[in-house]
C-alpha cells in the first residue's frame, strides 16, 4: 500500500480495542451527499506509546485523517497513518506514519522501569529478520506455515508469543528486579498479558528443564548490563522472529543503561541450528516512560480476524 488519501471530516464511532482500533469518518462531498470511511489504526498498546490520546478522536471530534486506502474501492477501509486534531495537534495512528509524540526523556535510576522501544528501533519484522542467514529447512518450514496460516491476512491472533519476537513492538514492557529474579511484563502490541521470568540466583539451566514458550531464563549482571540466557523452548511460528523456531533454540540478551540514563541499550544474540545457519543479533534502543501503562484492554479474536489485507 503505497497510496494515501487525505479525509475531512467527523467522527461518527470509535472502537477503542485490541489489536485494532477502528473509527469511523463521516464525509461530505462535492456535492453535499454524506457518506462513511472506517480507518483501522494501530492497536491501543501501540498507540498509547505512540502518543495518540483517544479524546483526540471521540465521536463528534473533527479531524482530517491521512491513510492508505483500501484495496477493495473508495468505500473500503483504510488504514490509517496520522491525524490533525482539532486543536491542531497531529498524533500517529499507524507506526508506519513514523511519528510519535511522546514527553521529554527522564533518566532512570536502573534497568528496573517502564520501557518502550523507539521508532527507530522497529522498523519492521521484515526488515529486522532480512540479514539472517537461514537454512533450506528454516526457509521450508516458514513456507509451509505461511500455507497454513493462510487466509488470515497476516493479522496476529489472541495468544502470547516467544522472545524476542515480544520485545520488539513499540508498546510499553515493564521491568522489575529483585535478589533473586527479574520480572519483564508485555502486551505484545497485540492486548495480550505475556511475563518472563528471568532467574539470577541459579547458574546453570536445571537439567532436563520442561520446555515452555518463554523458555527458563537465567540472568547475571556484567556491572549495570544484566545479561539473560534463556534455552528450553518449545517450537512456535515466530520463534526465529518471521521463521518458526525449534527445539535448539538459545537466546541471549543484553539490557544496558545509556549514558544518561534515559535509555536502554536492548541486545539480542538467536541460535537455532535447525533454522539459522549462523546466529543472528539484532540491537534496539528503548526509551524510559515512566508516563506510560499498560492499556488493559483485551485482545478481541474478532477484530484480529478483521484486519485489513495490507
Amino acid at each position: 500500500m503505497t497510496r494515501e488519501i487525505v479525509v475531512e471530516g467527523t467522527v461518527a464511532a470509535l472502537a477503542w480495542k485490541n489489536p485494532h482500533i477502528s473509527m469511523t469518518l463521516e464525509r461530505q462531498g462535492a456535492g453535499g451527499e454524506q457518506s462513511r470511511l472506517e480507518i483501522e489504526l494501530s492497536s491501543v498498546s501501540e498507540a498509547l506509546a505512540l502518543g495518540l490520546k483517544k479524546e483526540a478522536i471521540e465521536p463528534g471530534s473533527r479531524v482530517v485523517v491521512r491513510a492508505h486506502p483500501g484495496r477493495s474501492g473508495p468505500g473500503a477501509k483504510a488504514v490509517g497513518l496520522d491525524v490533525r486534531a482539532s486543536d491542531g495537534t497531529v498524533y500517529p495512528l499507524n507506526i508506519d506514519a513514523r511519528l510519535a509524540v511522546i514527553p521529554a526523556a527522564q533518566p532512570a535510576g536502573g534497568i528496573a522501569g517502564h520501557w518502550a522501544p523507539t521508532l527507530e528501533s522497529y522498523p519492521g519484522l521484515g526488515v529486522i529478520a532480512r540479514p539472517m542467514q537461514v537454512t533450506e529447512a528454516g526457509r521450508a518450514a516458514a513456507a509451509e506455515a505461511r500455507r497454513a496460516s493462510a487466509g488470515t491476512g497476516g493479522a496476529l491472533p489472541c495468544e502470547p508469543f516467544p522472545p524476542p519476537f515480544i520485545s520488539l513492538f513499540p508498546d510499553l514492557r515493564t521491568i522489575e528486579v529483585n535478589d533473586t529474579t527479574v520480572l519483564m511484563r508485555f502486551e505484545g502490541a497485540i492486548g495480550v498479558p505475556m511475563e518472563r521470568v528471568v532467574h539470577l540466583d541459579q547458574d546453570a539451566h536445571p537439567a532436563g528443564v520442561t520446555p515452555s514458550l518463554m523458555g527458563h531464563s537465567i540472568g547475571r549482571w556484567e556491572g549495570e548490563t544484566l545479561v539473560i540466557d534463556t534455552v528450553g523452548f518449545t517450537p512456535h511460528r515466530f520463534g526465529v522472529l518471521t521463521f518458526p523456531s525449534g527445539p535448539n533454540k538459545h537466546l541471549v540478551e543484553r539490557l544496558t543503561l545509556t549514558n544518561d540514563r534515559s535509555q536502554l541499550e536492548y541486545t539480542f544474540t538467536l541460535e537455532d541450528p535447525d533454522v539459522l545457519a549462523a546466529p543472528f543479533s539484532f540491537t534496539a534502543i528503548w526509551n524510559h516512560r515512566p508516563d506510560l501503562e499498560f492499556s488493559g484492554v483485551a485482545c478481541d479474536p474478532e477484530v484480529s480476524r478483521r484486519a485489513v489485507q495490507p
